[in-house]
């Protein structure tokens, strides 16, 4: 017996080594352009906006009730001002309905009650009631989680740190838009600078430009001309800040140390599947 559980735990042992000598050799170490990233972060907002939360997070009861609501933020028809009131407390159930599943791939998600209750929301209403993410705050973690990656990275003397720690600085940046992207489709409040400034000023300015577009589009009325202008300029922003931070990652890694880390939304970071031909909502 226990020359049977040796025998399977070498097997097993094989079996992992060859996955990750498969992940490794289809890495590439070459860095992302621009024109690459203004696709992809739009598919990764659709992902995080739409994908995630209606298909897999939204309860069949919930989904059957509002069916019609529903099928047209999906095919990317203009809601009302009272639609999208509407909409956003769904999906808001739907996030406060997932929260314990979501925060436990999620070390930064920010649970917090009854957030602002003086200032207006974005539903005719005041403040974030209830026991909710607030993902503004989440996203303010993963962002400092990142900076300190980076900084470790910078600062790292071992081959293995390295390679550590820019795979880490690649997941925090991921899942950037796991935060933000669900935003627009939330119930909050505007948009409020953070307590002190980024120790790294050029990421950070980036990083906040991302979530005050968010939050504008948070005030639109869901596929209007201002919420598709507001979600454009933080996918663009988003794409130039994992620009910034590819940068740093390239001037303190060697080539073997990017391929084995992986670079932005490489397997390796557990990025979230994306469609490489999604059905955008756009009109």
């Amino acid at each position: 017996m226990k020359r049977w559980l040796r025998y399977g735990a070498l097997v097993f042992s094989c079996g992992v080594l060859v996955a990750l000598a498969v992940i490794v050799a289809k890495s590439t170490p070459k860095p992302w352009t621009r024109a690459q990233l203004l696709i992809l972060t739009q598919q990764l907002n659709e992902a995080a906006a739409i994908g995630v939360p209606h298909d897999f997070l939204m309860k069949k009861p919930l989904r059957k009730a509002h069916a019609a609501l529903l099928s047209k933020v999906e095919d990317g028809s203009l809601l009302s001002q009272n639609e999208s009131h509407t909409y956003r407390q769904l999906f808001q159930l739907t996030l406060h309905d997932s929260q314990g599943f979501l925060s436990t791939f999620d070390k930064e998600l920010t649970l917090i009650s009854n957030h602002a209750m003086a200032q207006p929301n974005n539903v005719a209403g005041l403040g974030i009631a209830g026991h909710h993410d607030h993902h503004d705050l989440s996203a303010r973690r993963n962002f400092q989680s990142m900076l300190r990656s980076l900084d470790t990275l910078a600062q790292s003397q071992s081959f293995f740190g390295r390679i550590i720690h820019a795979n880490a600085v690649q997941k925090d940046l991921v899942d950037l838009i796991s935060h933000l992207g669900v935003a627009p489709h939330t119930v909050s409040v505007s948009y409020a600078p953070p307590e002190a400034r980024w120790q790294d000023e050029q990421l950070g300015h980036l990083f906040e430009a991302m979530v005050q577009h968010y939050k504008a589009a948070q005030a639109a009325d869901v596929h209007s001309v201002q919420y598709w202008q507001s979600i454009d300029r933080a996918t663009e922003t988003y794409a130039d800040l994992i620009l910034a931070v590819q940068d740093q990652i390239w001037r303190n890694t060697s080539r073997l140390e990017r391929r084995i880390a992986g670079r932005f939304n490489a397997i390796q970071t557990f990025a979230p599947p994306v469609d490489l031909e999604p059905s955008y909502r756009r009109k």
